[in-house]
């Protein structure tokens, strides 16, 4: 990652903890950056700047509309903005399905609910980087396996839906999206066997070697194609997301790393 890039990046998050801390006050836990950022991946022309703010109880809505407000301020003072992908989360509610959340990106802050998804917090306590706040070790609830194979499982459905079931996707046609399923499904396999995040390419790379014959050339055509390119076939890479179910089905779920 450029030097600068990365300075522009410290830059943002230390304002952006300042703000939350601000705007939440005694509310708010902490800051937790993860995703490429964390793990030696991040591409400065796309990926997103991940992390988790933590609170310790729901955010009224005078709260929500002043930190709506304070990031779109943040907006005009940061070009990294754009990049952020904020999500926060109430601490006894990490990995409760269906829990309270809201979430920052694309510019907008909305209440989302959340699915107590233990992939990123299995991330965060294997590489994640503390902005402000406790060890998150210290109030992460276990990843047990049935856990993680739950929330594999969602996330497999979640493709399924956009490229199988729904007929009316607006995500099916797009190249973009295409490669994005296959490379989740490449990571969905790896924490499957492994019990860790990799990120997306790492986790392809480390599936060719495994996965049969029939399912390696969609997967090397997404490592070598630039995003933004022509459309990668429907049908391998939907076959590749039904081997990754039979996997889920069958499988035991690695312990979290």
């Amino acid at each position: 990652m450029p030097r600068t890039s990365l300075q522009h990046v410290a830059t943002l998050l230390d304002h952006l903890a300042s703000q939350l801390q601000a705007d939440l006050g005694r509310n708010v836990v902490g800051l937790y950056v993860y995703g490429s950022l964390t793990q030696n991946a991040f591409d400065a022309r796309r990926s997103d700047v991940d992390c988790v703010a933590v609170i310790r109880r729901r955010l009224s809505p005078v709260v929500v509309s002043r930190l709506r407000s304070n990031l779109r301020r943040l907006t005009g003072r940061h070009s990294w903005m754009r990049r952020l992908q904020l999500t926060i989360l109430i601490q006894r509610e990490l990995l409760q399905f269906n829990g309270d959340g809201w979430l920052y990106q694309f510019g907008r802050l909305s209440r989302t609910g959340s699915d107590g998804n233990p992939i990123i917090w299995a991330n965060i306590l294997e590489s994640g980087q503390v902005v402000f706040g406790p060890d998150p070790h210290t109030f992460v609830p276990p990843i047990t396996p049935a856990l993680m194979r739950a929330a594999l499982e969602r996330e497999i459905s979640y493709l399924r839906e956009e490229l199988v079931t729904k007929r009316a996707s607006v995500w099916r046609g797009r190249a973009a999206y295409r490669r994005y399923a296959a490379f989740t499904a490449c990571r969905i396999l790896y924490t499957l066997e492994t019990g860790r995040v990799a990120p997306k390419r790492t986790a392809a790379v480390w599936a060719l070697r495994r996965l049969p014959s029939v399912h390696r050339a969609i997967v090397s055509r997404v490592i070598a194609r630039p995003l933004g390119t022509q459309l990668l076939p429907l049908g391998p890479v939907r076959g590749l997301l039904e081997h990754i179910e039979r996997c889920l089905a069958t499988a035991p779920v690695a312990p979290a790393a």
